[in-house]
């Protein structure tokens, strides 16, 4: 069985990053649908392959998965109606923090990232004169996102500290590509930044939700 999802970890992925490629090339909101189906497919054959493996506990797999989801959910909401897709992804965010906090749970000590990114990340959002929001209600979205993400990229981090493993390390990574691409699609959307900036955004994204998934197959042969 392992080696069965293994295999189709490999060709979910593949094809995700192929689809990814080819939506940047083409564009199309259905072309995104499709490759973002990609990263949930692979999160829910993940979690279908915790529950057959009998995982004793199935809340990271679980909650990861529908993470996955709601950001797929956002990823389209977002080219239809910004702000109502921005709030969606913060919530798949919310969803990655608490997977997290299911893997470890979370400490005091847990803060110190999150307040360290939060804190730059505020610093760029108010304090860099490229950024022009258009009104006070956008610039507070995008500071309670910078808030969320921060949240998700700083508990990765302070995992990775206390356990190095494939599964820890996969989420940081991931977690750090999430919040790069982001920042890259504040620079393309606020800054006025070149037209690099959103393909950036893109090879960054896909590559980070397809590891996040991923993770979920490395949690479960780990607890095997």
């Amino acid at each position: 069985m392992k080696r069965i999802y293994g295999i189709l970890n490999a060709i979910l992925i593949a094809a995700t990053l192929v689809s990814c490629i080819v939506y940047d090339r083409l564009g199309g909101l259905g072309l995104k649908a499709l490759t973002a189906s990609g990263f949930v497919m692979l999160g829910a054959v993940n979690a279908v392959y915790a529950m057959r493996a009998k995982t004793h506990s199935r809340k990271f797999p679980t909650v990861m998965a529908l993470g996955l989801l709601v950001c797929m959910i956002g990823d389209v909401v977002l080219n239809i109606w910004f702000i109502p897709g921005a709030l969606i992804f913060a919530v798949g965010h919310l969803f990655y923090f608490a997977a997290y906090c299911c893997r470890m749970r979370f400490a005091k000590k847990d803060l110190l990232p999150s307040a360290i990114l939060f804190a730059a990340s505020a610093l760029i959002i108010t304090a860099v004169p490229i950024f022009d929001f258009g009104s006070p209600l956008m610039k507070g979205i995008c500071l309670v996102y910078a808030f969320v993400i921060s949240c998700m990229v700083g508990k990765a981090l302070a995992n990775l500290f206390r356990e190095q493993s494939a599964v820890t390390v996969l989420t940081a990574v991931g977690s750090i590509l999430f919040y790069v691409s982001d920042f890259m699609l504040l620079l393309n959307i606020f800054a006025g930044a070149p037209p690099i900036t959103d393909t950036l955004c893109l090879f960054t994204y896909f590559p980070a939700q397809c590891l996040l998934a991923h993770a979920i197959y490395r949690y479960v042969n780990s607890k095997e």
